[in-house]
């Protein structure tokens, strides 16, 4: 079922108010010129714009819309299963990261969306390991943000 998209953005615009406010608490990294609340504030004015956009779109397409149409995407399974996946690739992540390390569940998680998406094995087994290196190298040495390393204990610099 579609809902109206100036409904769906009045609901986002709430929630990344909500997101901007929350991080105004988070507290400052020593050392760093930008704090921990940074990103998830800058993703919360990105959000917030998307929401303005939903809600001029759907204040100009309500009378040529239904409230309530059935998307076309939604009587694919294919495309229900990947949507499920982008969740579903939160939770394994927050389910196994421990264990198996940042490193290898990112990896495994880029890999199993990009194939899902129909990105090709080669191009996708070479992202998915050359864009784990570059998030956690990023996020770990970078930014700092402690990255569980899990099975690659050992090995960890």
């Amino acid at each position: 079922m579609k809902i109206n998209d100036a409904l769906v953005g009045v609901v986002l615009g709430i929630f990344s108010i909500a997101v901007f406010l929350m991080a105004l608490s988070f507290p400052a990294i020593p050392g760093q010129n930008f704090g921990a609340g940074l990103f998830p504030r800058a993703i919360a004015i990105g959000m917030l714009a998307c929401s303005i956009l939903l809600i001029v779109q759907g204040l100009r397409n309500r009378k040529t819309d239904s409230p309530t149409m059935m998307p076309a995407w939604l009587r694919d399974k294919a495309s229900v299963l990947r949507f499920l996946l982008i969740p579903g690739s939160l939770f394994f992540y927050f389910a196994v990261a421990e264990y198996l390390g940042f490193l290898i569940t990112s990896g495994l998680v880029l890999l199993v969306l990009f194939l899902a998406f129909k990105v090709r094995w080669p191009l996708a087994i070479a992202v998915a390991a050359i864009g784990s290196f570059v998030i956690h190298f990023m996020f770990y040495s970078v930014l700092m943000v402690p990255l569980p390393w899990g099975l690659l204990e050992t090995i960890a610099w």
